[in-house]
């Protein structure tokens, strides 16, 4: 492995020569930590969630994730029934440093508990609105669908159509019903009138940060890259800053390390926008602090490498200022563009206006979230009356009323309620072996011959796979076909 001269000039700028000696070695001659977060709605310890991963744990968590824990070595993940239920995702320990997060977020629900780490007690928390902008494969995702205050919704976007699969499927393993996922650009949520109180954008970089893992990307590296690349997380940052409300939080971060991408896009911003630096560790004495994490200017994390167990990110967060004028109106007009071309009428959808985040949570109570859809974000509750359900992606599924909550049995489950934490017991749950765990999910055929005749939903630790029909001498199975185990079991 040779690297580009000009990447360890780049290194050397941004952290010094001798930092910059170390995380070179550690690039040509370490090997990759391996990790995983752990769902903490669905992980238990001990049982047989845990069972095939248990002599891979090292014993150590991530620093900076209390949910993060390395591995001393890889398993062979797609013969354990429980990350297909969701109970951990597969993530490098430096990705995990969204785990920060969590108490500035409750800040945003509870802005009287502004920098402490937790509100006091009977404070009541507001939902607030999500987004993850550039999503896929869902990792940072399903971490703020675990770090979110209760009651809050998230968008988990990915524009590039092809990614949006993976995204999708991660997302429904996970079980949070408050999640959804779109494919849109970032312009499109300014154009439409979109506001959050957060939004991260983990933009698309040079990926200096792979190196380690993915030795083909220095071969793609180059300086006219790096130029190409912060130019781009430039347009990223500003097509969606309007989107966010003023006095909400805006993370933006980066697999790479060279400051062209990082510390000069931060201090664009802020000379743009007038985004306030914000301080991750102002309040917090945790032992990320001496994890090796570097901290440069405006506060700033950098992350690399022989420096930390993980690989090379860089990680921000910067406040919108909350005098910030509003620049466009929250969902006052029909936003869908399929929803005007194939329906007629007048929906009266409420003239909404970004303003204070401490009051978010009344408009959002007039937005039904309920539905998910691939290409839309959100739709009024007029208009998702009239958009038809085979168009809609409904996480917590299309048979569970908003109004009412009361289930409208269909005539075949939603795959996706199987795995949701709401699951409510509409149908009987039969808990598997692992045996046959692992055939159900090769969407091979099992016997249930003792359980109720119809359909059951089949779990794994008590966690939900999918669902079957049971017709007593066999079973008909329903797990969808592309979420099937390919490999030879």
């Amino acid at each position: 492995m040779v690297l580009p001269e000009k990447f360890k000039e780049y290194l050397q700028e941004a952290i010094g020569l001798e930092k910059a000696s170390i995380v070179i070695s550690a690039i040509l001659s370490g090997e990759p930590e391996l990790s995983v977060r752990v769902n903490p709605r669905k992980w238990t310890r001990n049982g047989v969630v845990d069972a095939h991963l248990a002599k891979f744990i090292s014993g150590n968590s991530v620093p900076w994730c209390k949910d993060g824990l390395y591995l001393s070595e890889r398993p062979v993940f797609t013969l354990d029934p429980s990350i297909h239920a969701g109970a951990y995702y597969v993530q490098e320990p430096s990705s995990m440093i969204l785990a920060l997060l969590e108490p500035f977020l409750q800040e945003l629900s509870c802005p009287e508990s502004a920098h402490q780490l937790a509100p006091s007690a009977g404070t009541p928390s507001a939902s607030i609105k999500l987004l993850d902008l550039c999503a896929a494969p869902g990792g940072k995702s399903t971490h703020l669908a675990s770090i979110m205050p209760k009651g809050s919704k998230l968008t988990a976007n990915e524009v590039i159509r092809t990614r949006v699969g993976a995204l999708r499927e991660n997302i429904v393993k996970w079980g949070n019903p408050d999640v959804e996922v779109t494919s849109l650009d970032a312009a499109e949520f300014s154009r439409r009138g979109y506001s959050f109180d957060f939004i991260l954008v983990d933009a698309p970089c040079s990926g200096e940060g792979m190196f380690r893992k993915d030795p083909a990307a220095i071969k793609e590296w180059s300086a006219e890259a790096v130029k190409l690349s912060a130019s781009r997380q430039k347009r990223i940052l500003s097509d969606i800053w309007s989107s966010l409300s003023p006095g909400g939080l805006l993370a933006y971060s980066t697999c790479t390390m060279n400051r062209y991408e990082n510390e000069d896009n931060v201090a664009w911003l802020i000379e743009k926008f007038g985004a306030l630096p914000y301080d991750l560790f102002a309040d917090n004495n945790s032992d990320a602090k001496k994890a090796g994490i570097l901290f440069s200017e405006n506060f700033t994390l950098r992350l690399h490498p022989g420096l930390v167990k993980g690989e090379g990110l860089f990680f921000s967060i910067v406040r919108k200022p909350e005098d910030a004028e509003a620049d466009k109106q929250l969902f006052g007009r029909n936003t869908s563009h399929d929803f005007a071309q194939n329906n007629s009428g007048n929906f009266n959808q409420k003239q909404i206006k970004s303003s204070d985040p401490k009051s978010l949570s009344q408009k959002y109570s007039q937005i039904d979230n309920s539905k998910m859809s691939s290409k839309h974000i959100i739709h009024s509750e007029a208009a998702s009356e009239f958009i038809s359900k085979k168009n809609q992606r409904s996480f917590e599924t299309s048979f569970v009323t908003k109004k009412s909550k009361a289930p409208i049995l269909p005539e075949v489950p939603d795959h996706n309620y199987a795995l949701s934490l709401n699951y409510a017991g509409e149908w009987p749950s039969v808990e598997l072996s692992k045996e046959d765990a692992l055939t159900y999910l090769s969407r091979g055929t099992i016997k249930l011959e003792d359980q109720p005749l119809g359909y059951l939903r089949v779990t794994y630790g008590g966690l939900g796979l999918g669902f079957v029909k049971n017709l007593g001498s066999r079973t008909n199975n329903l797990l969808p076909m592309n979420l099937r185990i390919r490999m030879h079991i």
